[in-house]
């Protein structure tokens, strides 16, 4: 059984690894592969948001069909069919339609990182789901740091497969369909669905009592009173999944954790879509230096996913978000004072790179203080039965967040000061639902021992990565 979860562990990791690989290769060489196939400048943004939208629609899709099932590896496996179809468009692509296509169909296929939550939610406890999220979130961003070193041989491309010609542009879409292949090779003979935790089994038979027991009984008694007539039992079965989804999502400390993934990854996108013209604009940085500037951010926010999974054994979840939400405001309100100075030009040269590698150092080192707690904690506090579904609405949210933040980033290039200001109200609207929503914001469990004890908290004090069930990160 260990040997099926390491190499289980290990195909799940390459995934993730894979996904910051494409995301790494494609982007720095999109905008002159568009170009060259004399497209509109905004229509990189249209192809952009097509891989956020392929996501945005696929990622329930796969976790219902997770949880309905019982088996990711179906899912995963024919997403990364999705990915291989995308690439080979992307490198067969003739004309700016198709290249949006083929990111279409690649973000179908990146959608099942929904069913993969949703299976380390179910085969990991809560101690250990922390630590194993920030594991999966740090293999992408190591993925976005080796990316721009396979473009240093990509770039080289200038072959013929049969009469196809392969050249800078294209031979992404080749690298990346040679990748995701062996993945699917690797998810066919070394990928296990692995036994759900006892914790969650528990709770499953407890059968999500925060919120949801009432009208529960009354789905059971109907499904029990039409037992012998198949067909309605299969209707009230589906009706049951509805009612207790909803029951489950529309809940406060559902709805909080859902509009942090959302505005985080709107005004992260933002951020992402300003730098390149921002750092253009202030210091003249142009392919090398942004390329640098990205490696170094890469191998920061790595050491800081490694650190939020150390702190998450001394803290709770809830405890690292507010921390983490409290230091973006103040690191907004900063950003937002030397833009307003460097708007004006009344601050010197070598100060402003100074201020904005300090801003962007911190920046960096704080987007995990939000994103692994806030991703660890929606797992907690929702059902384990429909874990899939609910990281899929999870994810919907996120590449929601993926789509608005570039075009309204976009939109206001020529208005920093306006753009950042919206942004530092929401990560402050942010930090005050937060605070308020604070108490709520704990598993169940957790709150049953708080009453017993508010000075005792085992869950929250037990170490994540002890060996306990399921994948040890």
């Amino acid at each position: 059984m260990k040997g099926k979860q390491v190499s289980t562990f290990a195909a799940i990791c390459l995934y993730f690894f894979f996904s910051g690989v494409e995301y790494a290769v494609i982007l720095p060489t999109l905008n002159l592969y568009l170009l060259s196939m004399d497209a509109e400048s905004y229509y990189i943004g249209l192809v952009l948001s097509a891989f956020s939208f392929g996501g945005l629609i696929s990622a329930p899709v796969y976790g219902r069909i997770t949880d309905k099932t019982g088996s990711s590896k179906v899912t995963v496996m024919i997403s990364n069919l999705f990915e291989i179809g995308g690439n080979i468009l992307y490198l067969l692509a003739k004309n700016p339609l198709m290249v949006l296509l083929s990111r279409f169909l690649a973000g179908i296929g990146s959608g099942s990182g929904s069913s993969i939550f949703g299976m380390i939610s179910r085969s990991t406890s809560k101690e250990q789901r922390t630590a194993s999220f920030s594991v999966l979130m740090s293999l992408r961003q190591f993925g976005l740091l080796v990316g721009p070193a396979c473009n240093l041989f990509l770039r080289q491309a200038n072959f013929y497969i049969g009469s196809v010609y392969i050249n800078t542009y294209n031979v992404q879409g080749f690298f990346m369909a040679i990748l995701w292949a062996l993945h699917v090779f690797i998810m066919a003979v070394g990928y296990f669905e692995l036994p759900q935790s006892t914790e969650n089994m528990t709770a499953e038979t407890n059968n999500f009592e925060h919120g949801i027991n009432s009208g529960t009984e009354d789905i059971q008694s109907n499904i029990t009173v039409q037992s012998n007539s198949k067909p309605n039992v299969v209707i009230r079965e589906s009706k049951s999944f509805w009612v207790l989804a909803y029951k489950d999502l529309f809940r406060e400390e559902v709805i909080v954790c859902l509009f942090i993934n959302f505005n985080l990854m709107f005004v992260q996108t933002g951020v992402e879509t300003l730098l390149t013209p921002l750092s253009l604009q202030l210091f003249g940085w142009k392919e090398l230096a942004n390329s640098i500037f990205f490696s170094i951010a890469g191998a920061i926010i790595i050491v800081s996913f490694i650190t939020v999974g150390l702190l998450s054994k001394k803290f709770s979840d809830r405890l690292l978000l507010l921390i983490g939400s409290a230091i973006m405001t103040g690191l907004y309100i900063y950003f937002l004072v030397y833009i307003i100075f460097a708007s004006q030009n009344r601050i010197e040269q070598h100060l402003l790179f100074a201020l904005f590698v300090l801003h962007s150092i911190l920046l960096i080192f704080d987007l995990p203080f939000i994103w692994v707690p806030q991703a660890a904690l929606f797992s907690k506090i929702t059902s384990a039965k429909n874990q899939a579904f609910n990281q899929g609405i999870r994810m919907l949210a996120m590449r929601l967040g993926q789509i608005m933040g570039p075009l309204w980033a976009g939109s206001l290039l020529s208005q920093l000061p306006l753009m950042i200001s919206v942004n530092l109200a929401l990560i402050a609207l942010l930090t005050v639902m937060i605070s308020m929503s604070y108490k709520r914001l704990i598993p169940e469990n957790e709150k049953q021992v708080l009453d017993v004890d508010a000075n005792t908290d085992p869950n929250e004090r037990t170490p994540l990565l002890s060996g306990a069930n399921g994948i040890n990160a």
